[in-house]
């Protein structure tokens, strides 16, 4: 399938203050990466939280501005912009929240909500709004009487319905979907998982889906890339990446996730990672890693590909392969 989301060399900074001497630098949120999102996929992005997963979502969909680097949208160029500029551009991209019921406003019925998007959108015919806002109930699997209900009235599935139904409103080619499972029991969460495969497939969607949860990335992703400080340390398709595992980060995440077979989780990652203001000469988790040596720390290992169509930044991937 054609690219229809694309990054390449993007840097985004963070905190950066202008003063009167001078210039306070910020930190690198987000360094030098490179993205490659098919349409009609589902393209994962792990890691521990403050890696930069939310932050490289933001600035692909335009509400943060990128420091350097290309953004690709449709085969077009759409970075270099400022952010009311970028948001216009990317408009063919939407954001799901991570907490959709704080993203709606408790003073406003649910319908309220839903028909603002579509009035900022051009849509103000009232008559037209309800019809769209009833049908998108529906195709969400929600009662359109639930129009007329608050954002407390609703139940946590619910809302991660209505939030799913406001960016469907908008007709959008690519959603960001920020922890779209987070707090809710499991058979919620596999109601959601459902009604998101559902939904791609009837309305032609690409994903570009962020989890802390391996087990539901692995059940939904075909692509994932693994975020460490800011970088892509590996990226590949889903059942190759879980299955064998090539970086010793991605491998340490897999071993520490909870089991529900019974069997115990393995140790976790020694440490905490580093602040982005003093990241670690040449491998970024070389501090970290059983496995580095005198190399690592002087080298940082660019992301190549280490088996067809599997990426890795690791000085020991092939070994480790």
């Amino acid at each position: 399938m054609p690219e229809i989301l694309g990054a390449a060399g993007l840097t985004v900074e963070l905190g950066a203050r202008r003063r009167l001497f001078g210039t306070r630098p910020g930190v690198r949120a987000v360094d030098g990466v490179d993205l490659s999102v098919a349409a009609g996929e589902t393209f994962g992005i792990v890691g521990e939280s403050g890696c930069g997963k939310t932050t490289l979502a933001r600035t692909l969909l335009g509400l943060q501005r990128e420091a350097s680097g290309e953004i690709r949208l449709g085969g077009l160029v759409v970075s270099g912009q400022d952010s009311a500029t970028a948001r216009r551009q990317r408009a063919a991209v939407q954001y799901v929240h991570q907490d959709p019921g704080a993203a709606l406003d408790p003073w406003w019925q649910v319908g309220a909500a839903l028909a603002e998007g579509l009035a900022i959108h051009g849509v103000t015919d009232r008559a037209e709004q309800r019809i769209r806002i009833a049908e998108m109930l529906v195709a969400v699997g929600l009662d359109p009487a639930l129009a007329n209900r608050y954002p407390h009235e609703l139940s946590g599935g619910q809302q991660r319905r209505i939030g799913l139904a406001r960016i469907l409103l908008l007709r959008p080619k690519v959603v960001i979907l920020d922890e779209p499972t987070a707090g809710l029991d499991l058979s919620v969460q596999a109601a959601v998982l459902r009604l998101l495969r559902e939904l791609r497939d009837r309305f032609g969607l690409t994903y570009l889906f962020i989890s802390h949860d391996l087990s539901v990335v692995r059940r939904v992703c075909d692509r994932v890339a693994v975020m460490y400080l800011g970088r892509v340390v590996e990226q590949g398709r889903a059942e190759t990446l879980f299955a064998a595992p090539q970086h010793p980060y991605t491998r340490a995440l897999l071993a520490a996730a909870p089991r529900l077979d019974g069997a115990a989780a393995g140790p976790s990652l020694p440490g905490d990672p580093p602040s982005l203001r003093a990241i670690p000469a040449g491998c970024r988790f070389h501090p970290r890693c059983a496995q580095a040596d005198a190399g690592c720390a002087r080298l940082e290992p660019a992301l190549v590909e280490t088996s067809p169509g599997h990426l890795t930044a690791c000085h020991h991937a092939r070994r480790a392969a």
